[in-house]
């Protein structure tokens, strides 16, 4: 909460620097909506479908998984009682390590698809930034906001996010 209301009180310093001085009087602002780009791009949208197949694939494993574990349990609950005592604590502990081994695949595939959308989404924002530089020079920008959430009110007019999307999705 405190460093965003750093980032907040730092944004209108600068807006008020920026409207304050002569110097900067004539330069532009605008603003870019990084979500939008990671949504609306075809690089996002690649990726996005990269993310789901991997999710299917991590899903069908622990589907698999799950199935095994439901089977033993039913085996347990159906024969246990028939099985000699030594027998039926050597499956209990067998379903225990399954249902163990099942939490810690699952947890891993949370971890991959997190790191998986983590990268891409930097990757994305990376190529992105280059055109983003292109884009406000040539447009004569002298500041482009990254987050306009931080700031109170940003004109709809001064958002560059489709010219950017256009660029970066001639780059593909």
């Amino acid at each position: 909460m405190r460093k965003k209301n750093l980032l907040v009180i730092a944004g209108c310093i600068v807006l008020a620097l920026v409207w304050c001085t002569s110097s900067f009087a004539a330069e532009k602002v605008g603003y870019i909506n990084l979500q939008r780009l990671v949504n609306e791009s075809q690089m996002g949208k690649d990726a996005k479908a990269d993310i789901l197949k991997m999710r299917q694939t991590k899903q069908a494993v622990l589907d698999n998984k799950l199935a095994d574990i439901n089977k033993l349990r039913d085996f347990i609950n159906q024969k246990g009682d028939k099985l000699v005592a030594g027998d039926r604590r050597d499956k209990v502990e067998l379903l225990q390590k399954m249902y163990k081994d099942y939490q810690r695949l699952v947890a891993d595939a949370k971890e991959d698809i997190t790191r998986e959308d983590r990268e891409l989404v930097a990757i994305i924002l990376e190529k992105a930034n280059d055109i983003l530089k292109n884009v406000a020079k040539n447009k004569k920008y002298g500041i482009i906001l990254k987050d306009p959430n931080t700031i109170g009110y940003l004109d709809p007019d001064v958002d560059i996010t489709d010219l950017v999307l256009k660029e970066l999705n001639k780059k593909k």
